[in-house]
């Protein structure tokens, strides 16, 4: 029965929206400025089963051939200390303001339709931040309209915080899901009011992706080694609580919105709240597949149907 139930190093002067999860160990070590220009925008999401829907997403116009956060929800990585300019083009029908819970944008002003404005901003914090619109808010997230913001030390050491300790790779684990009832109420010109107040989602994703599309995607499929430190991101740009479960490993949470914390406990099971970003470690302790997946049973499903949704494989060498 049928339920209705990002990352590239930012080199030089410049850093980009990539295709998925994987965060590159290369790093720079010194501060810069970083310019990234991004297009809110409607686009056409792949479902599964040959099912689509119209979705909002920010797409990154920087880079020749990125498809950008809203189809594979990587993220832009910077170090502490950067100097971010984002240069936002509007092709939305309403206004959007550029938002990043825990950081100081300006101006605080929207972005008119058909028009473009040029934002700054400034992260002093390491750590993951959940890049969003103000004025869409709900529905905003709910079509789409987020990605994530990876925000490195300043020195550029594979850390999750000064404090913390060397990791030998990460991945950026951008979680959401979708009501396909309220997407194509929006796209008929409705204000998806009423989808919205019962918001029942069918697909969930991980970067963009559902099982098994995940399982072959080199960025959101996680690789790992035996006897090294991986750090995972989650940021949950839904509005759904996401309760992601470890098959074979236990992970140690280092950060909950960038803020440390301060009983850390192994654990096999990490709940991300709505539009919270939780930094864990994984020491690798043994070779073999894995899964990754939420426990909430409906967000391993399409649509109602089993195995999809929020679910990866790690893969222990």
């Amino acid at each position: 029965m049928k339920r209705r139930a990002f990352i590239k190093t930012g080199v030089a002067a410049t850093a980009a929206f990539t295709l998925s999860g994987l965060t590159l160990s290369t790093h720079r070590a010194f501060a810069a400025a970083v310019t990234v220009n991004l297009q809110a925008e409607i686009a056409t999401k792949t479902l599964g089963g040959g099912a689509t829907a119209t979705v909002w997403q920010f797409r990154d116009t920087t880079t020749p051939g990125a498809t950008g956060p809203g189809a594979l929800a990587a993220g832009l990585r910077v170090n502490a200390g950067d100097v971010v300019t984002v240069n936002l083009t509007n092709t939305l029908n309403r206004p959007v303001g550029l938002a990043i819970p825990g950081l100081t944008i300006t101006p605080a002003t929207a972005t008119a339709p058909g028009t473009t404005q040029t934002y700054t901003f400034t992260p002093t914090e390491p750590g993951s931040y959940l890049l969003t619109d103000s004025l869409t808010d709900f529905l905003g997230r709910a079509m789409g309209l987020a990605a994530p913001l990876i925000v490195m030390p300043t020195d550029g050491a594979l850390r999750l915080a000064p404090s913390a300790p060397l990791f030998n790779s990460q991945y950026t684990l951008f979680l959401n899901e979708m009501d396909t009832r309220l997407n194509a109420a929006v796209a008929a010109g409705g204000a998806g009011t009423t989808e919205l107040a019962n918001y029942e989602p069918d697909y969930y994703f991980v970067n963009g992706l559902s099982y098994p599309a995940t399982t072959t995607d080199v960025d959101t499929a996680v690789a790992l080694r035996v006897n090294q430190q991986t750090a995972l991101r989650f940021v949950n740009g839904g509005l759904h609580i996401n309760s992601m479960h470890f098959h074979g490993y236990h992970v140690n949470v280092t950060l909950r919105n960038r803020a440390l914390e301060t009983v850390v406990v192994e654990k096999d099971t990490v709940v991300v709240d709505v539009a919270e970003c939780v930094d864990v470690m994984l020491p690798v302790t043994q070779p073999g597949k894995y899964e990754l997946h939420n426990h909430y049973l409906p967000a391993v499903t399409g649509n109602g149907v089993y195995p999809n949704g929020a679910m990866i494989m790690m893969d222990a060498v």
